[in-house]
């Protein structure tokens, strides 16, 4: 009976070693242990990672506030929990949901345990519904939830924000003439040269077919104008290798607390119409009441 207790016992310690992802460190955050589950998610042995820091899993994506906030919070005997991306030991990339519980004793702080779950597939399936399938920024109703946290911050702030409205000019001929394979490579690299241009901060949106929005952040319509048409002459000179240049006509709308985000970009919108009507291959700048 002793042994079959003992077998059990055994047996369950491993099911538990190998799927709960754990690692426990002493106070100053040394690793001095991890489950079998976090070897398996980390890519990396025990042997491996004793002694060593969390700092060899670091993904420049997660902010060093975040980490700053963690330490800051267990050190003051809390527990902290949240969502951090780390990296494997293969470089991959990898989002666990992570909760570090303090291990106290008489108010003596003895090390930290953080328990972890595998939360990466989720992610990926959030990302998938707020990304273009084709090129791979954000689609149409993800641009319009983080709008609505733009106007809140450029409130908060006190600052502004700019919207270009783009569209390639005679994209219809490009597919008839080259076919909507071509059509779709012209699309990817035309996102790829774009993205180039602009800074971290700015959002970039497929709105439809060859139609694109930029949120310029921080930009009055001065600043934009530049931005735009340092992006215009950039793709007109870019060898799309179709043997014809690649236009563009876009239209520019500072956003203005007096109007709605809808008001801007039915702004922007008109003013690229304005270009296209012009002759296209041009920018043309809207006010906020979109004449």
């Amino acid at each position: 009976m002793h042994s079959y207790a003992a077998h059990i016992e055994e047996l369950k310690s491993e099911i538990l070693d190998r799927n709960l992802i754990m690692i426990m460190t002493d106070p100053a955050g040394i690793i001095t242990d991890v489950s079998k589950g976090f070897e398996i998610l980390s890519g990396y042995a025990k042997d491996e990672l004793i002694g060593l820091t969390h700092r060899i899993f670091h993904h420049p994506d997660t902010p060093k506030e975040i980490f700053s906030h963690l330490w800051e919070t267990i050190t003051q005997g809390e527990s902290w929990c949240g969502e951090i991306k780390n990296r494997s030991k293969s470089g991959q990339g990898y989002w666990s949901r992570i909760c570090v519980e303090p291990l106290q004793k008489e108010n003596t702080i003895l090390g930290y345990i953080g328990i972890y779950t595998n939360i990466t597939e989720h992610k990926e399936l959030i990302r998938q519904a707020a990304v273009d399938p084709l090129t791979g920024v954000y689609n149409r109703l993800q641009l319009n939830l983080l709008l609505t946290h733009k106007v809140e911050q450029t409130y908060r702030d006190r600052n502004t924000f700019s919207i270009l409205f783009i569209d390639l000019d005679h994209f219809k001929t490009i597919n008839d003439q080259f076919g909507h394979m071509e059509g779709d490579r012209v699309l990817i690299e035309f996102t790829s040269v774009t993205r180039d241009t602009l800074r971290s901060s700015d959002l970039f949106c497929r709105w439809g077919g060859e139609e694109f929005i930029v949120v310029l952040d921080k930009a009055d319509s001065t600043n934009a104008y530049t931005i735009a048409e340092k992006l215009r002459q950039r793709i007109r000179h870019h060898d799309f290798g179709l043997n014809t240049s690649i236009t563009l006509s876009i239209g520019i709308c500072q956003y203005d607390p007096n109007f709605t985000i809808s008001d801007t970009i039915n702004a922007a919108d008109t003013a690229m119409y304005k270009a296209k009507n012009q002759g296209r291959n041009q920018t043309v700048l809207a006010y906020n009441n979109g004449k």
